[in-house]
């Protein structure tokens, strides 16, 4: 059935709809239509929900046409694909597939043919060129399924094939490999090709390709041992050359109708180069059928530097790029007109001619681009970015000492000009990685010489890292200036005492930590740095310092940090025959009558005050629906018998029983599914059994204060809030009782026990009073107001997993993996090299410290396993729950976001650019990003009340649309939304007074407006010095205008 593009383009915003309509018109609509159309809208704008509209037009547009609709989605990386490819899915049934690089679209594009409408997806890193290594072993593995269907299963059948193909990996994992090969993924039309090609192609030693590949793989028949590195090359070339081949097959099999070409700019390369990777990106770009969509807030070198290698960079890649996007021709007008522009600027008369001029620049460009900038809606333009001091960055005489500890060392080792990596990094020595810089490689070579003068220096030394402090947990001492700011910053206001941070919207006034108004306020922090050991070392010193805090915190004087880890406490264990981790399946179990009398959102809306309401007065209010409740219980009312300690984890299953009953019996036999998740699942499937028969006539009295402990379980149980969050966004109340909803709340309930079983959450669960670690969990949840944290992250999953237009299934399922993923993230360790002087030999002794509270990303190694560390890490960080601090170097990290629960930036070290500057403040100035949830709840927050949407938050967000001024586009207030006082995206530059860090910030300042006045024009810092501040007349404005309703 034709799809109805109007759901799907009802969800934008009005800019983002804006533009749809104008790039559809410019590509499809027009007499003079394009083939090519950049979007380039500014950095967290949603360029991606752009591309999900003129899909959706695109669609309806071909669909009563006889071919088959083929999009093509391309990115650079696999976690902008992760990020965007569900969003991206705009027809019921189409699926969209993605491979994770070129050699491997074979597995995705089977029978395009068969349907009207194919997603494909790939990701072919930034180059296109597929190279002449051996590949990854599921390339390997398809190319030899490849080539039994090709040749006949006989002629690749003899062992020698397999170990042709199976490169380093194990033997019996490559056999693994092929086993699960999933053969009927590959298109017969595609392995024609590809065959035929294997026939005619030269191989790489010149000879025909098909003779070469055979009689390598003789010289495998009977090796026992690992190939020579003669045959080992040999073999990696020939694969090489089937990798290519199997490439251009699968390009050459696609018909692509709309092209979507991601992050533009890390493909400009393949713009006009003359070789394999922009042959095959051509072969896509230039198929007489396809429509080219273009995404890239910098698409071209935004701002030149008059000290970068050629300062007119800027003029020429804009220049290229439209070339690409246009023609020759058309470049050239606008190249003829931009020089009017500055020959009118520079002659000191009338500037009629360079506005002029300006007109027909903007003309030429809104031809094949169009740029929407969020600055426009704010009077200041500031965005609401805001500087901050970070006062705690102040040096030490202790880092000069290390300094010149440093510093010798390196001179000595023949490496200078090391003050780069001392101003950023503590102890470098010790926690730069190995091989990892040339200074340390030096170093290494001559401490395993044993060095004598090397010995001199590090006897002497200061500043080098004591494993014995941290052994003991010690305090170490930052050891570097930016770095003594961060954990002041951060560690020094108390963020290691949360596991997650305080809700912005929180139902009931919390207490602990979470009352603290210097924790109230706090964001996570993503930190930019230039070098990769920095990551590193604030993941590793931070966290240690958090773990040291909460360990001296819960008065373990007597713990080593090499001890064996903590033992969880949330198991399900038996003790001699007894059930002994029963109060713990209550956490996890979301009770439907405790979900019901509990919901504090509700309790505070008939206490008839604002948010939050007293603490006290929404306990006191559920502890009496409680204790009505129980009191229609017959069991156990005898006072007279002793008190039984078992009512507290037997009440939520009995007041089910008796409020729920079908409800019960219906979900009786889901819950013994559970056990299937567990590790030791004969102990939990014991524990779920005893619950489910358990003779309620067996229990004794009840406790004095049963009814207190019930409540704090129905308003902050783990089970029970994650249900209740679910029901939000998945039908309301009458979603409660759902099965699949109260099974994916089980799911979410198993990721928090998880949460609470991490050894740095255990020693800040015993910190407090509670003598059983349970009650303990349960007043950490009810302090720190978990059902308002859950309620604002499902809503924040909801639009970030692209859910807008599932189901209520699809949504519980996604939201319990999502939020499962981000609360069981393992804890990663990273080497530390303990450095020590034994007479006349130096010792280097590897030691792991973990990283929790503060975690590096960006990938150490390229490979899957790190691909998916890598995603998990920034799932973790794009949640509530730890880890509070991101550090990572810029590179790669365009279209990604962050900013869910960050809205603050620490440039580490400043970049030399003001367009990087925005790029890096962009991934957290981003669609209902953290600040603005903030400030939209302060000032709506009672919406939340009085709404009828079972969704808090979005009730506040129709809120705030409905209160705005008639002329305020959908900017307001989803990406920004400002109030006095309210939060900003916080901007921290950690760099000393009069250092050339301070310097170059304030240059950086002076520029990061202005160069958006002058796109296109060469020298654009000396032209800035020139005209002065007053360059806004000169802003060339690509902003999409769209003709007539829609």
């Amino acid at each position: 059935m034709k799809p109805d593009p109007e759901q799907i383009l009802a969800s934008l915003k009005d800019f983002q709809r804006n533009t749809v309509e104008y790039a559809f018109q410019r590509l499809w609509g027009d007499e003079d239509p394009v083939k090519r159309f950049l979007v380039a809208d500014e950095v967290g704008l949603g360029k991606t929900m752009v591309a999900k509209g003129l899909v959706a037009k695109t669609v309806e547009h071909l669909w009563d046409t006889d071919k088959r609709i083929d999009i093509v989605y391309i990115c650079s990386n696999s976690q902008i694909a992760r990020q965007n490819l569900s969003r991206l899915k705009v027809v019921d049934g189409n699926t969209v597939r993605h491979a994770d690089r070129l050699t491997l679209l074979p597995n995705v594009i089977r029978n395009l043919r068969d349907n009207k409408v194919n997603f494909v997806s790939f990701t072919p890193g930034t180059s296109f060129k597929v190279g002449t290594s051996g590949g990854a072993a599921p390339e390997r593995v398809l190319l030899y399924w490849l080539l039994t269907q090709c040749w006949g299963r006989d002629a690749v059948a003899a062992t020698r094939w397999k170990r042709f193909f199976e490169g380093n990996v194990e033997r019996s994992r490559f056999e693994w490999y092929l086993k699960t090969f999933d053969r009927s993924s590959l298109d017969d039309e595609l392995c024609q090709s590809f065959g035929e090609a294997i026939e005619t192609a030269i191989g790489p030693g010149g000879g025909r390709l098909r003779d070469e590949l055979e009689a390598c793989v003789d010289d495998f028949n009977y090796l026992r041992d690992k190939p020579s590195n003669q045959l080992s090359s040999r073999r990696n070339r020939l694969i090489g050359r089937l990798r290519q081949l199997v490439s251009r097959a699968a390009v050459h099999h696609l018909e692509p109708d709309l092209v979507i070409l991601d992050e533009f700019q890390r493909f400009k390369d393949l713009l006009d180069a003359d070789d394999e990777g922009a042959e095959l990106a051509h072969a896509i770009f230039d198929h007489p059928d396809a429509k080219v969509l273009l995404l890239s807030a910098t698409p071209y070198k935004m701002y030149t530097l008059p000290d970068e290698p050629e300062g007119d960079d800027h003029y020429r890649d804009f220049i290229r790029t439209v070339r690409f996007l246009a023609d020759d021709e058309r470049a050239h007008i606008v190249e003829r007109e931009l020089r009017k522009m500055r020959e009118s600027l520079f002659s000191g008369g009338d500037h009629a001619p360079a506005v002029e001029a300006k007109g027909v620049v903007e003309r030429e460009l809104r031809r094949v681009m169009c740029r929407t900038e969020r600055l426009s809606a704010t009077q200041d333009r500031d965005g609401m970015l805001e500087s901050r001091e970070m006062p705690g960055a102040r040096l030490a005489a202790e880092d000069l000492r290390s300094w010149q500890t440093f510093d010798d060392v390196a001179r000595h080792v023949d490496r200078h000009d090391v003050f780069e990596y001392w101003r950023s990094t503590p102890y470098p020595l010790n926690l730069m990685d190995r091989n990892s810089y040339q200074v340390r490689t030096k170093f290494q070579e001559a401490a395993e010489q044993h060095d004598a003068t090397l010995v001199k220096l590090l006897e002497h030394g200061r500043g080098l890292l004591d494993w014995n402090d941290i052994h003991r947990y010690r305090q170490v001492d930052p050891g570097n200036a930016k770095l003594r700011g961060l954990v002041e910053d951060v560690l020094d206001r108390g963020v290691w005492q949360l596991a997650w941070l305080p809700p912005s919207l929180p139902y009931y006034e919390m207490a602990g930590a979470y009352a603290e108004p210097q924790l109230a306020t706090f964001t996570k922090r993503l930190i930019f740095s230039a070098w990769s050991v920095v990551p590193k070392a604030i993941a590793v010193m931070v966290s240690y310092e958090a773990e040291r805090r909460a360990i001296e915190a819960a008065k373990l004087t007597n713990r080593l940090y090499d001890d064996r880890p903590i033992t969880p406490p949330l198991q399900f264990r038996m003790s001699a025959g007894r059930h002994a981790s029963m109060p713990a399946l209550a956490l996890l179990y979301p009770s439907l009558t405790l979900a019901r009398l509990g919901d504090p959102l509700e309790v505070a809306g008939t206490l008839g005050t604002s948010l939050p309401a007293s603490r006290e007065a929404v306990l006191g209010a559920v502890r009496g629906r409680v204790s009505a409740a129980l009191s229609e219980l017959t069991a156990g009312s005898d006072a007279s018998g002793p008190v039984d300690q078992s009512w507290y984890w037997a009440a939520p299953f009995l007041l089910d029983r008796h409020f729920a009953a079908a409800e019960s019996d219906e979900y009786a036999p889901r819950m013994r599914r559970w056990s299937g998740d567990e590790d030791n699942e004969s102990s939990l499937a014991s524990h779920l059994d005893y619950a489910e028969n358990f003779d309620d006539s067996q229990l004794g009295s009840r406790p004095a204060d049963l009814d207190e402990v019930l409540a704090r379980m129905a308003i902050a149980g783990p089970g029970v809030c994650a249900l209740r969050a679910l029901s939000r966004v998945t039908g309301g109340p009458d979603a409660l009782q759902d099965i699949e909803v109260r099974d994916a709340a089980y799911q979410i309930a198993q990721g928090l026990r998880s949460l609470f079983n991490k050894p740095e959450i255990i020693a800040l669960m015993r910190s407090g009073d509670d003598a059983s670690y349970w009650r303990a969990v349960l007043d950490h949840s009810f302090s720190g107001c978990l059902q308002a944290v859950l309620d604002e992250y499902a809503h924040v999953l909801i639009e970030s997993e692209g859910l807008q237009d599932a189901d209520a299934y699809v949504r519980a399922d996604t939201l319990s993996a999502v939020m499962s993923e981000a609360l069981s993230i393992r804890t990663a360790t990273n080497a530390v090299e303990q450095v020590t002087v034994s007479g006349s030999e130096i010792n280097l002794e590897e030691h792991r410290i973990n990283s929790h509270l503060a975690a590096r990303y960006g990938r150490v190694q390229s490979n899957e396993q790190a691909a998916q560390r890598e995603s998990t890490i920034r799932t973790g960080f794009n949640s509530p729950f730890r880890p509070f601090v991101l550090a990572s170097t810029s590179v790669g990290q365009e279209g990604l976001d962050f900013h869910t629960y960050s809205h603050a930036i620490v440039h580490w070290n400043l970049p030399n650019n003001p367009v990087d500057l925005e790029q890096r403040e962009g991934r957290v100035h981003r669609y209902k990003g953290h600040a603005v949830r903030k400030n939209v709840a302060d000032v709506y927050g009672a919406a939340a009340l009085w709404s009828q949407t079972a969704d808090p938050w979005r009730a506040m967000f129709e809120a705030a649309v409905h209160a705005r001024e008639a002329d305020d586009s959908d900017i307001k207030p989803f990406w920004i939304f400002t109030r006095p006082g309210g939060a900003v995206i916080e901007r921290y530059v950690p760099a000393l007074p009069l250092s050339r860090e301070a310097q170059q910030y304030r240059r950086l300042l002076r520029t990061v407006g202005a160069y958006r006045a002058l796109i296109g024009q060469p020298r654009q810092d000396d032209l800035i010095r020139y005209v002065g501040d007053d360059v806004e007349w000169l802003r060339i404005d690509l902003t999409p205008t769209v003709t007539g309703q829609y």
